[in-house]
């Protein structure tokens, strides 16, 4: 996949008008010739994955071909899913269930995963921690009526979230877990599985590709010819389009405070947390990552909620080939320092 440098885009954020690429820059890439995109066929599948719904687009000249390529790819994203998923046995619940009994074999990807997400950890100071999970277990957002768990409860549960605490051996492909220690992925693995689900796409021939997990998503190619387009909605406000992003072979995706919750004495709790605090997190409302890695940018975009908007656009800023747009508490817009230059060019 391309950088995420390659992209051009369209800002609308505050009024402003469509960026230009600078000069040195491929924005786009290559055409279909006009005809042969004309005479495209598009092929497309909506289901239930990964506790939300996946959509997968595509265009070629075979239809049989690119339904044979959705298939392989619906059957990719759902073995991650079963390798990754803590609301049935798996692989991850079996390691968090042998937490403190020392290390443990996991499949190589799990623990190539865990390890990013580390790291992870470490360059955006424990905003993102996948340990979270230890107090999460806490929080339950379909409870009716809702119930805000009890301070003490968890304080003493922030004892078992530390994500240094965490070994990975990724040559050994093991992972070993302090005693007491729970580790979910959830602002992890749903985008890697649309990593993954891409690049079956890519091995089936497939140039011309759209998939988006609720919103963690990545576009290959062109749609019919014309680069995909990504319409960023603000969170309180669904119709208000903050920004409009034309993007060919990358990566958007966003998380927000708006997906699960409940409202509680008048204020509103949502599903992340922060894992500092074990309260959901005050940073921002939502968070929409630009990159290369769907799977970064979904743990990315959920370190952004947790910390502020100032401190999260320096982070952003740091990173190459990564851009951002974040919506504060109080409902102002951000975005991204390279985001910035380009609507600068255009006026």
């Amino acid at each position: 996949m391309r950088s995420a440098a390659r992209l051009a885009f369209c800002l609308i954020v505050c009024g402003a008008a469509c960026a230009r690429p600078a000069a040195n820059e491929s924005t786009s890439p290559p055409r279909e010739p006009a005809d042969a995109a004309h005479h495209m066929v598009l092929r497309e599948r909506s289901l239930g994955v990964m506790g939300t719904e996946l959509d997968i687009k595509v265009f070629g000249h075979d239809a049989a071909k690119l339904d044979a390529a959705i298939d392989a790819a619906i059957v990719e994203i759902r073995r991650v899913e079963d390798m990754m998923t803590s609301w049935r046995a798996s692989p991850l619940t079996r390691l968090n269930d042998a937490a403190g009994m020392g290390a443990r074999s996991v499949p190589p990807e799990l623990a190539a995963l865990v390890a990013e997400s580390v790291r992870l950890g470490e360059l955006t100071g424990g905003a993102f921690d996948i340990s979270f999970a230890g107090v999460g277990k806490l929080w339950d957002f379909k409870a009716r009526p809702p119930r805000v768990p009890d301070a003490a409860t968890i304080q003493s549960r922030l004892a078992v979230v530390d994500y240094r605490r965490i070994e990975v051996d990724v040559e050994r492909s093991a992972i070993s877990l302090p005693k007491g220690f729970r580790i979910g992925l959830g602002g992890h693995a749903k985008g890697y599985g649309v990593d993954r689900a891409m690049a079956v796409l890519q091995e089936h021939g497939v140039q011309h590709a759209f998939v988006n997990a609720g919103g963690d998503l990545k576009a290959l190619g062109r749609k019919g010819g014309e680069l995909w387009k990504i319409a960023i909605k603000h969170p309180r406000d669904k119709d208000r389009v903050l920004a409009v992003i034309p993007v060919s072979n990358t990566c958007v995706v966003t998380s927000g405070d708006y997906e699960r919750f409940f409202e509680h004495e008048g204020r509103r709790y949502h599903h992340i947390l922060d894992p500092r605090t074990g309260y959901p997190s005050r940073g921002c409302m939502a968070a929409t990552v630009v990159g290369p890695s769907a799977a970064f940018c979904d743990g990315l975009a959920t370190a952004l909620c947790v910390l502020k908007p100032e401190r999260g656009l320096a982070l952003v800023n740091t990173l190459a080939g990564i851009e951002a747009l974040l919506v504060g508490l109080d409902g102002a817009v951000h975005v991204s320092r390279g985001l910035q230059s380009s609507d600068k060019s255009s006026d």
